[in-house]
């Protein structure tokens, strides 16, 4: 299963999906699916580089402060971007969401790239598809343009792109002076938070509605109940109805309830999400034909029955808990929880639900909009593996590396058991690159790590820390000769004939030890110092070689080494 899931992060999602490690104030890539690289010419060589190292300046510094912000208010964020590709403007949505560590810091980001290019483009053709069906269509025709609620219609953002007579009555502006602004500037300044939540939350694919205060022309108050439905063309919101409607008058109220009644029951028809509704004594009255598709029963199968029929024994309490506290704040909810289908089988699902109330503040029912998750909640549980791990190698990565290490030095300092670090690399690794392509390059760097693991002790990590640079943790050896050892079956395994994507090729290594065997404070950085000496020194003296640095032998380094012949 492990392997499936993988496969479907890296190849089974169209959306792009980045992980990226926040080190000191920088975002370093962890992650890449196939999805990125392919959209983006990238290869798996950019693991362990940051943004600044990969994007140019510009771009940088613009992604930079949107990753900033998930780390400094540890929310989600979503933002859109244009870019263009052989002459073609592109589309795309990001979401970004932080990952927290033992402490409760974020230590990586996860980004869900999408192509909304599609979206952007339909939108168009929606409007202009509307325009040619209000020259054509009498009946389009008396709904939209004679209707008595003013209609707009909006983008995503909440920018007007086209509007009814009575929307000019009601706001006493031409539709042409109004078009291309944002409509939440014709309300009272009171109410724009109002306004921008009930955007958010259809954008989210549920009708919403509220009451507002508008200003028109002359400045004078309306009070309004607005309403907002998305605009969906192939299953995808592309923009927004702006329905408003003038509460002045009791029968337009009325009106508006039974508008509302019928464009439920619409949509609600024609859900591919399950769509119930819960009455004041917590019997369902209503779940939508969707139910057959998603748990396989009819939807007559739940008529009268407790709202907690069919949901898992251990998630009801927990249930009943946020249903009566949404209901008694009148506040919206989301929660997951399981539920049977008619195969027997518990599904997780994800449930928003929005209590409604009538003109008198009375509860009237509970409108629930319920999606199958089981998917996503099973390939979000292994994205902690997928985000201590190289996708390449599949070897562990820097961050898997830092917590092994945390653990050994508290053994090292409890035990008084010696470890050590290999730093080492691929000698002459871009000429290997430039001469034979990256296919090649991400080949040896696979069976170079393949190499090494095979080399080293069970209880021994090794991993890659990116490009073609890898660190070896060697915890409880009993002298500098273990990791000598170590370092020379290494180099007998990366003496071994290569044969790779019909080439023979010529791989060496060079390597630097570092040896703590002594308590002493210790730190990750500091090993790797002196583990970074010795591989330079190795360079120096002409690569394929070790070097090893004593940590406690002396203030100085004192160096082993032997030349590989090949």
């Amino acid at each position: 299963m492990e392997k499936f899931y993988k496969e479907v992060l890296m190849n089974g999602i169209k959306d792009m999906i980045f992980i990226l490690e926040v080190v000191n104030n920088d975002f370093r890539f962890q992650f890449i699916n196939t999805a990125a690289m392919e959209r983006l010419n990238l290869s798996n060589q950019i693991i362990g580089s940051s943004i600044m190292d990969i994007e140019p300046m510009e771009k940088a510094k613009f992604l930079y402060k949107q990753y900033s912000k998930v780390v400094e208010s540890q929310k989600s964020y979503t933002y859109e971007d244009v870019y263009e590709e052989n002459g073609i403007k592109y589309y795309a949505e990001t979401d970004l969401s932080p990952y927290f560590d033992e402490k409760g810091t974020v230590d990586r980001i996860i980004a869900v790239v999408r192509d909304i290019t599609h979206e952007r483009n339909a939108l168009s053709n929606a409007m202009e598809m509307i325009s040619g069906l209000a020259e054509s269509n009498e009946r389009y025709h008396s709904l939209f343009f004679h209707n008595t609620d003013g209609i707009f219609i909006l983008n995503k953002m909440g920018y007007i792109t086209d509007g009814n007579e009575a929307s000019e009555h009601i706001t006493g502006y031409k539709i042409k002076e109004l078009f291309g602004q944002p409509l939440k500037e014709l309300l009272d300044k009171e109410d724009t938070g109002n306004f921008d939540n009930l955007i958010n939350k259809a954008l989210k694919g549920t009708n919403q509605s509220g009451d507002l205060i508008f200003k028109n022309k002359n400045g004078d108050q309306v009070n309004i109940i607005f309403k907002i439905i998305p605009l969906i063309i192939d299953e995808k919101i592309i923009g927004l109805y702006g329905i408003l409607k003038d509460v002045t008058e009791q029968l337009q109220s009325i009106n508006k309830l039974e508008e509302s009644e019928k464009r439920f029951r619409i949509i609600a028809e024609n859900a591919h999400d399950l769509i119930t509704l819960v009455n004041k004594d917590e019997e369902i009255t209503y779940v939508s034909p969707s139910y057959k598709n998603i748990l396989g029963y009819y939807h007559q199968e739940y008529l009268k029955k407790s709202f907690l029929h069919n949901v898992h024994a251990d998630d009801q309490e927990r249930l009943v808990e946020i249903v009566r506290n949404s209901i008694s704040s009148g506040e919206p909810f989301t929660i997951q929880f399981r539920q049977k289908n008619a195969e027997g089988d518990m599904i997780w699902c994800e449930s928003i639900g929005n209590p409604v109330f009538n003109h008198n503040n009375t509860f009237q029912h509970l409108v629930v909009l319920t999606r199958d998750i089981t998917l996503r909640r099973e390939y979000e549980s292994k994205l902690k593996y997928f985000a201590y791990h190289d996708s390449l190698t599949d070897l562990p990565n820097r961050l898997f590396f830092k917590e092994q290490f945390a653990f050994a030095k508290e053994q090292f300092l409890t035990n008084n058991t010696p470890l050590a670090l290999i730093l080492l690399d691929i000698d002459h690794f871009k000429l290997i690159n430039d001469t034979y392509g990256h296919d090649t390059g991400d080949a040896v760097i696979k069976e170079f790590g393949s190499r090494i693991k095979s080399s080293i002790r069970d209880h021994d990590m090794v991993a890659r820390l990116g490009g073609d640079e890898f660190v070896i943790l060697l915890s409880n050896i009993q002298s500098s000769n273990n990791a000598i050892e170590i370092a020379e079956r290494i180099n007998h395994a990366i003496r071994q004939p290569w044969k790779l994507n019909g080439h023979t090729l010529t791989v060496t290594t060079s390597m630097g030890i570092a040896l703590a065997s002594s308590q002493r404070t210790i730190t990750e950085s500091s090993l790797m110092k002196k583990a970074d000496i010795a591989l330079y020194e190795a360079k120096e003296s002409g690569k394929n070689c070790y070097k090893l640095y004593n940590v406690n032998s002396s203030n100085l380094p004192s160096y082993t080494h032997k030349k590989t012949k090949l």
